[in-house]
């Protein structure tokens, strides 16, 4: 591939990455997005860079839904990702320019991605040599004060003792990270319980119910409408006249009153909806003491159902004894407003509640400490840890620098390339620290090369040592490996692209705009 026939595609793609590499690392640059709206935002996090970049290229699209998929699977190392995947792009097309195969560099990347994961197993060490707050402060990177990275890791590592499954499903089952605007990090809070920032349907209802039974239901709390959608048989009435509808109006709510009077029997007297609650049932529930909460989101739901151990059912007439949990519920003030604070009897479920003195900081703080306990998590599923600050990144780099060696052919050069394309990820760390980047790699390179594999870069101090002493800088071995496989793939899909098609014009030659369609025998890209 030549420099005069690279498209767009390439072009976009590599310039996202290069945006989000400066981001990375605790000293990573922000960015102003201004959306069409005008809303502006100013973050660091990769994730949300690309998410809201508006860019009609289908190659970013494509870079967006993976990123998407990554951080919902993994939590935390998009930037990373992002970053090897543009080493990776510049080292294709620079084995493009030279004549390489699409083919060629693919199978030299699969085996280098191989031999750097293979690194990742053989230099891990446990997790328990440094503990879980070692690895939430290295991912916290929201803030850089050494204090703050020790009283979140500290609460971070007291939800997870807690929780007897630690991979990312259970701890977002068992932790709800929120945040407030107002006051400083400092003043964040662990919680145990969840913490709803919402308010009963009225005020005539309790503020506090002890010993609660706790429905939790997924529809409108509301009168059944007789012949409608929550009927068993369609009945068409014609009503004709005042005393029919009132006549029918009443029916309506005599039933809610039989079923809300069913529910309370069973011990129901709080009851939490992802629907609404009617107006014209409110003072019902309100009279018998019956505190409900609507517009609960579907997570705050699960664990609400987790803490009180009810069981979610569809509506008030599902409730009965055996679908109630038990809790304590308050409207208690959190942050300076009123929230409803549910603490249950059964599993343990804690709130991460953060806060921070302005928008910005108070995304940017929330989204790190979220990374920082699933990385945690990750850790703690896989009992293992690797040197961090990029110290596992360069040692698997020097690994499949070593195994080009041992490869004949061009296959090699695609191998090496992999391995310089991996030396992006320290050298962004370091600079974007206020070091040298260059001058790191090469001090990381000669650390390595004498057998000082737990050499990487400290952002934070702007230098290179030895992260698992003082202070370790440990990250999971599975998030680090999922950052390789998925700039890879990404990579490959990308350089076997050839021709760019709009699909409603396949049969028209010539017009070559729209969906990439990609050519498993092709030499270039255009």
């Amino acid at each position: 591939m030549t420099n005069e026939k690279e498209t767009s595609i390439t072009r976009d793609i590599q310039t996202v990455c290069d945006i989000v590499q400066s981001s990375l690392g605790p000293f990573g640059a922000n960015k102003m997005i201004i959306e069409a709206n005008g809303t502006v935002t100013t973050t660091s996090s990769g994730s949300e860079i690309i998410e809201r970049l508006d860019v009609s290229n289908p190659a970013v699209s494509l870079l967006t839904t993976a990123v998407s998929d990554f951080s919902k699977e993994h939590g935390d190392g998009a930037a990373t990702a992002i970053t090897i995947l543009g080493g990776l792009l510049k080292e294709a097309n620079r084995l493009l320019d030279q004549g390489c195969h699409p083919t060629v560099i693919e199978r030299g990347y699969r085996e280098a991605m191989n031999v750097a994961s293979e690194y990742l197993d053989q230099y891990a060490r446990p997790l328990d040599e440094f503990g879980t707050a070692a690895v939430a402060r290295t991912a916290l990177t929201g803030t850089r004060d050494v204090s703050k990275h020790t009283m979140i890791a500290q609460y971070i590592t007291e939800v997870l003792d807690e929780v007897a499954e630690s991979d990312q499903k259970s701890v977002d089952q068992s932790v709800k990270v929120t945040s407030r605007i107002g006051g400083a990090q400092a003043e964040t809070q662990l919680v145990p319980g969840v913490v709803l920032d919402l308010n009963p349907a009225v005020e005539t209802m309790p503020r506090s119910v002890n010993h609660a039974g706790v429905a939790v239901l997924t529809t409108t709390l509301d009168v059944p409408n007789v012949g409608g959608t929550g009927s068993s048989s369609k009945t068409q009435f014609h009503v004709d006249s005042f005393e029919t509808r009132n006549a029918l109006s009443e029916h309506e709510r005599a039933q809610f009153r039989e079923t809300l009077t069913t529910a309370v029997d069973a011990g129901c007297n709080v009851i939490f909806t992802s629907m609404a609650v009617n107006e014209r049932v409110v003072n019902f529930l309100a009279n018998r003491g019956v505190l409900a909460v609507p517009q609960v989101d579907d997570g705050d739901l699960g664990r609400i159902a987790r803490a009180t151990g009810a069981t979610v059912v569809p509506s008030l007439k599902d409730v009965s004894a055996e679908s109630l949990g038990q809790g304590d519920i308050n409207v208690r003030r959190h942050a300076g407003t009123d929230m409803v604070h549910v603490e249950g009897r059964t599993k343990s479920v804690y709130t991460l509640f953060c806060r921070a003195p302005d928008p910005r900081a108070t995304s940017e703080f929330k989204a790190s400490v979220e990374r920082a306990l699933f990385a945690a998590a990750s850790a703690r599923d896989s009992k293992t840890v690797v040197p961090g600050g990029g110290a596992a990144v360069i040692g698997a780099s020097q690994a499949v620098k070593k195994h080009a060696r041992s490869i004949s052919g061009r296959e090699q050069l695609a191998v090496e390339a992999f391995a310089v394309a991996l030396s992006t990820v320290p050298r962004a760390l370091a600079r974007n620290g206020g070091a040298d980047g260059w001058e790191a790699i090469i001090q990381l390179i000669v650390a390595h090369t004498e057998g000082r594999d737990t050499y990487g870069v400290d952002s934070i101090l702007g230098e290179t040592r030895d992260v698992l002493a003082d202070d370790s800088l440990v990250d999971p071995p599975e998030q680090v490996r999922a950052t390789f496989t998925v700039a890879t793939d990404l990579a490959v899909q990308l350089i076997r692209i050839d021709e760019q098609l709009a699909a409603s014009d396949l049969g028209e030659k010539g017009e070559t705009t729209g969906v990439d369609v990609p050519d498993p025998g092709s030499g270039s890209m255009h």
